[in-house]
């Protein structure tokens, strides 16, 4: 229990500038989780959704905390009713962590019928002369028939040692729609973990997108509860990895009402010695008739030290429904290869394509255009070397 003690002393200690500079709306949960977080302790891999990372060993080191120098605003009589209602502080370790130490949360409130004509755009960089930790909040509240695009950006401007911790609370109101894209670019050094809590009501839309593009350990839990009639989700990822890194994306999605649907694709192209692992539940419950769901996860291992864990599952309690899942690990295709060295491409180049056009086919089911196409520039700089582009010098 050192590094479970280590954060609960640090809580105690620093309790009253991190209640000082907080909105009352986030101390309010705070006591509660900090005795959730005291109890359960870091969870172990024996624990089932954490079982291919180690949590535990990510929190060890001694990082500075950082704290606000003053105090933030207050929350809006709505966002404080929502803030912390869905996120999971009794059985989820981290969240449990980051509502402890928080102290300020952004909130995106679309109002009732409300179409955002742009997508709003969030930038984190890191910046630290020491090892830093970081604890971030996001609350989106879209109202009825309201539209929002949000894009996350993670970006390192320091070689430094970093753990970042995100809560991201998404309530979709009935028939409204909410696109949430989170885009990791960050470094080797870099640990983060982001949980995202979505409810969404009748008739509306929920498409969730976690591209990992470079970093150091990266865990993303996405929870969707389709609570209502017609409700949808839409759950994408792409993780590009090399070296060491090591990427782990677990995602449920609960359909608790009839007709809702899920469509659900995560793909990985995993090099050198990195690690990646993906596990996603369905869970259809009673009553929940005439789901339709769809959940794939297909893999890219390029080489024979690097290593990929798959475990996509369907939990029905309901009939008439229409659910599928599976998982795919291989290797690049010989042939293609082949064909491609014929017609006078390098080997080097050849691969490269091949990977480029294995990852496209989730950037290519992303609606924002102009999004789709930088991630397009974003994954070919990821899967070319300096030596061979000259992208990254512009």
């Amino acid at each position: 229990m050192k590094g479970t003690d280590q954060y609960i002393e640090l809580w105690r200690a620093e309790r009253a500038r991190i209640d000082a500079c907080a909105p009352a709306a986030l101390n309010a949960r705070r006591e509660a989780a900090a005795a959730a977080f005291e109890r359960m302790g870091f969870p172990s891999r024996k624990v089932e959704r954490y079982k291919y990372t180690d949590v535990a060993a990510a929190f060890a080191p001694n990082y500075g905390l950082q704290l606000a120098t003053a105090p933030a605003a207050p929350l809006t009589e709505a966002a404080a009713a929502r803030y912390g209602t869905l996120a999971d502080v009794e059985t989820d370790a981290v969240t449990a962590l980051n509502t402890m130490l928080v102290q300020d949360v952004l909130v995106i409130h679309v109002a009732a019928g409300e179409r955002k004509e742009h997508p709003v755009q969030i930038t984190n960089t890191l910046r630290a002369t020491a090892p830093l930790m970081q604890n971030r909040r996001l609350l989106i509240l879209a109202e009825a028939g309201a539209h929002v695009q949000v894009i996350l950006s993670d970006r390192a401007a320091a070689d430094q040692d970093f753990l970042t911790t995100q809560v991201t609370e998404v309530f979709v109101e009935p028939g409204a729609h909410v696109e949430l894209y989170d885009i990791e670019d960050t470094a080797e050094r870099c640990h983060r973990f982001h949980q995202v809590f979505a409810e969404v009501a009748a008739g509306g839309h929920l498409t969730h997108t976690t591209f990992t593009l470079a970093g150091g350990l990266s865990r993303n839990q996405t929870d969707v509860r389709l609570k209502g009639k017609g409700a949808e989700a839409v759950l994408l990822g792409c993780a590009i990895t090399n070296g060491t890194q090591h990427v782990d994306n677990n995602t449920l999605i609960d359909h608790c009402a009839p007709g809702g649907v899920s469509r659900e694709l995560y793909k990985y192209v995993v090099d050198q010695q990195s690690t990646g692992a993906f596990a996603g539940k369905v869970l259809v419950r009673e009553g929940a008739v005439q789901t339709d769901s769809v959940e794939r996860n297909a893999n890219l291992v390029c080489t024979e030290q690097a290593r990929m864990w798959t475990q996509p599952m369907l939990e029905i309690y309901a009939d008439d429904v229409k659910c599928s899942h599976g998982s795919t690990v291989g290797q690049l295709n010989d042939e293609a290869l082949f064909y491609m060295r014929q017609r006078g491409i390098s080997e080097v180049e050849a691969r490269t394509l091949l990977k480029q056009a294995f990852a496209s086919e989730v950037l290519n089911e992303i609606p924002l255009e102009a999004l789709q196409q930088r991630l397009h520039v974003q994954v070919e700089k990821r899967f070319r070397s300096c030596e061979d582009c000259k992208l990254c010098a512009k």
